[in-house]
């Protein structure tokens, strides 16, 4: 079984300027523990303060004892319902695929040419109706677009991760609902639901692009 995880960890104000190279030079030693773990895949990206992560593993993994081991020394422990942690998963809110629903979730020698991190926000007031929908889509329409594409929550910031080119088993999964209410005009709709970043062209006002750090 694969397990998918998504997280966000707050970076000490002391390494803000050093935490980049610090990765590099870490690189080899986090892929190295991560594997030992169990795990396959993984991407880390950064936003100003924020690393947003993504992992697949043979087994679900403890994120905060992982990333407190790895990169303790330059994380903010935050306040959790488990106490204070470096690590804070995401819930995830919308997925376009399953690991299983198909033959294979990766197939043999599969390597992703890009992995993307993007982040997006939520007008507070829209944020129940944008998961809504996204739920809706998931069950009606899975493996629509790409079968990687995942997105987490965290406050009313949304972290998505997909892999590029994107990939879309055939045949597809039969969704879970058979009604077809997803509206066709689905841009158009989710458009309204974001609070568009300032100073961006207009291709990235809803979903600024997130730089790479460490990938798997």
């Amino acid at each position: 079984m694969i397990y998918r995880q998504l997280w966000v960890s707050y970076i000490e104000t002391t390494a803000l300027s050093i935490i980049t190279s610090t990765i590099t030079y870490r690189a080899a030693d986090i892929t190295k523990t991560i594997t030992s773990h169990g795990g396959l895949t993984g991407a880390l990206f950064r936003h100003e303060n924020l690393l947003y992560g993504y992992l697949e593993s043979t087994q679900p993994i403890d994120l905060h004892t992982l990333w407190d081991h790895l990169l303790g020394d330059m994380l903010l422990p935050v306040p959790s319902v488990h106490g204070p942690r470096v690590a804070i998963e995401l819930p995830d809110i919308y997925h376009d695929g399953v690991p299983g629903d198909g033959p294979h979730w990766r197939a043999p020698g599969y390597t992703p040419q890009k992995r993307v991190g993007s982040l997006a926000r939520i007008k507070p007031d829209m944020y129940c109706s944008y998961v809504y929908y996204h739920f809706l889509r998931q069950e009606e329409i899975p493996h629509g677009f790409n079968k990687y594409y995942i997105i987490g929550a965290h406050e009313f910031q949304i972290f998505s991760y997909q892999e590029w080119p994107a990939t879309v088993d055939e045949p597809k999964p039969k969704g879970s609902f058979d009604s077809q209410i997803t509206p066709k005009n689905w841009q158009e709709l989710m458009h309204i639901h974001f609070d568009l970043w300032p100073n961006q062209p207009k291709e990235t006002q809803e979903w600024i692009r997130l730089p790479l750090l460490w990938e798997l």
